[in-house]
């Protein structure tokens, strides 16, 4: 009797645990549901096949509260179709298009709308996750709403389609493969890039600007819609949203630097660059400039940016010589050696070289080539810090560098110091340019007209400027190290007809060694320049046509 009331009691118990996992706010009295439903909970709903959307399915709810993107008006939205997309769960903006018929053109961008999805079906439709099944009733305005935009790159995209779909994206810098010609124009599916990967980029030959003609470079305010080839297809809403970003052509770039010879540093630093066009120095006079940003850096605040000079800045000029088009040059001092003073290989005689000596012996600080606001008062280690604090290296064409200056290239290390702030006048930081780490323009939504703006954002660390490499290290040397012979590749690819860069570049460390010995193989210039034998061609920055 005993085992009969103990079974009695357990399977009472499974019971009730039972009925408490099912439909779970039914079972609390007075508990209702919130009836919205998160677009962040609706996608993952669809596994393949279509679903009927219950109450039950989504978790007690039967509405979404979102805000439309889509917009008509241009006529490159497919017809019917109503965008829209919200951010409730986790913060996290998320899209979904719903079929509506004639109806989705009577609403626009930054409408705010509560639809009615319970007894609708989650398909995917022409390659777009869609909601059909619902009525021209089941859509009521609620005025207007907040319009977010996903700020994401080709790469970014194409790893995760799915977050993506049916949002607002904006994908900056990025021009046509191939080049626009005399003559085109925007309508059809384009090819663009963004240094990042290829998108495809798509205007309906029906709307009203598909005549127009492409920009060299653009900044693209999307919505990403799927496609039945599973690869995302990009529709601007309007003209509106294509904003010509003028040019980031370069005709000098910085391709690698060794930052850390082993030995001592003075003397043996360098910075290697390729031209993408012919270069005569002495027609078209260059200039280089570190900047170093220690705690204790003199001046304390950059009151004038890469012309600040102390301990903040040092620039040299590169007055002679010629860089021919897709050849390496070099800005270094008087060792010239691969690899640090004591070092076994020099660069050879013919090397494209232009040298400069740092901290003879007649004086315990360098102040390079002067111009600037304040003579530079740097140590005799060199240019290049070990660790720390950020530091870097921008080219400029002439040899009067100010605080408005645009550098012709620009690069950093690390993010660490006083480096940017906008709260002064001028605006304290250093200028950065378009290349394909930096862009000096970028796009937001204008809240009121859902339209997109241009903003300026013109220095290292102001908003979308913040990459950078970190201080070099490998398994040899974990942390940052001093003499640690770690030579900065940075690996991408510029095209010259596309004036722009195709593959972003990509910081690759590569330990050279100073002489064959221990099993190690003295480094020579084919360590660092490609077609020349080396083991790193594949690494090493590329130019193309």
């Amino acid at each position: 009797m005993k085992y009969i009331i103990n079974l009695f009691l357990v399977l009472s118990t499974a019971a009730v645990v039972s009925s408490c996992t099912k439909n779970t706010y039914e079972n609390y009295p007075g508990g209702v549901p919130y009836d919205v439903v998160s677009i962040f909970d609706v996608r993952p709903l669809y596994k393949g096949q279509d679903v009927t959307l219950t109450k039950e399915m989504l978790y007690g709810g039967t509405k979404l509260a979102a805000v439309v993107i889509s917009d008509h008006t241009a006529g490159n939205i497919p017809d019917g179709l109503l965008v829209v997309q919200d951010s409730r769960r986790l913060s996290s903006l998320r899209g979904i298009s719903i079929e509506l018929g004639a109806t989705a053109a009577n609403y626009h961008s930054g409408d705010s709308v509560m639809i009615e999805i319970e007894g609708g079906t989650l398909t995917r439709k022409n390659g777009i996750l869609t909601i059909t099944g619902v009525p021209a009733s089941g859509v009521t305005p609620k005025g207007k709403g907040v319009l977010s935009v996903n700020p994401i790159n080709a790469a970014q995209l194409k790893a995760n389609p799915d977050i993506y779909e049916s949002t607002l994206c904006l994908i900056s810098k990025s021009g046509f493969t191939p080049l626009p010609q005399p003559g085109d124009v925007i309508s059809g599916a384009k090819t663009m890039n963004d240094g990042f990967g290829d998108l495809i980029l798509y205007t309906d030959p029906k709307a009203t600007y598909a005549g127009d003609t492409p920009y060299g470079l653009g900044t693209y305010v999307v919505i990403s819609l799927g496609m039945s080839n599973g690869t995302p297809q990009l529709r601007t809403r309007s003209e509106d949203d294509i904003v010509n970003m003028g040019s980031s052509a370069q005709d000098l770039i910085i391709s690698g630097f060794m930052g850390d010879p082993k030995g001592g540093d003075a003397g043996n630093e360098y910075v290697q660059m390729i031209a993408t066009r012919d270069i005569d120095f002495s027609v078209t006079p260059y200039s280089i400039v570190f900047c170093a940003n220690a705690g204790a850096a003199i001046p304390a605040t950059l009151d004038a940016g890469w012309a600040t000079g102390g301990q903040r800045s040092i620039k040299w000029n590169i007055t002679s010589g010629k860089a021919p088009k897709g050849k390496f040059f070099y800005f270094g001092f008087q060792n010239r050696k691969i690899d640090g003073n004591a070092g076994t290989v020099s660069f050879p005689a013919e090397t494209n070289w232009y040298g400069k000596n740092y901290n003879g012996a007649d004086k315990a600080i360098n102040a390079g080539d002067g111009g600037l606001v304040r003579a530079s008062t740097f140590s005799n280690s060199g240019p290049w810090p070990n660790n720390g604090n950020s530091c870097g290296v921008a080219l400029f064409v002439g040899t009067t560098v100010t605080e408005k200056s645009v550098p012709e290239d620009v690069l950093f290390v690390a993010s660490g110091g006083t480096l940017y702030d906008a709260s002064k006048n001028p605006v304290q930081g250093y200028r950065i340019c378009n290349n394909d780490w930096y862009s000096m323009y970028s796009v937001a939504i204008d809240p009121n007209t859902y339209k997109p703006v241009v903003k300026p954002f013109l220095y290292y660390r102001s908003s979308g400027n913040t990459t950078f490499m970190p201080y070099a290290v490998n398994a040899a040397h974990p942390t940052a190290p001093a003499d640690g012979g770690l030579f900065n590749m940075m690996g991408g690819v510029y095209n010259i007809t596309l004036g722009r860069w195709t593959t972003a570049r990509k910081q690759t460390v590569v330990e050279l060694f100073q002489a064959t010995e221990l099993g190690h193989t003295a480094a020579t210039i084919a360590d660092i320049e490609n077609g020349r034998g080396g083991p790193n061609d594949s690494l090493i920055t590329k130019i193309v046509e």
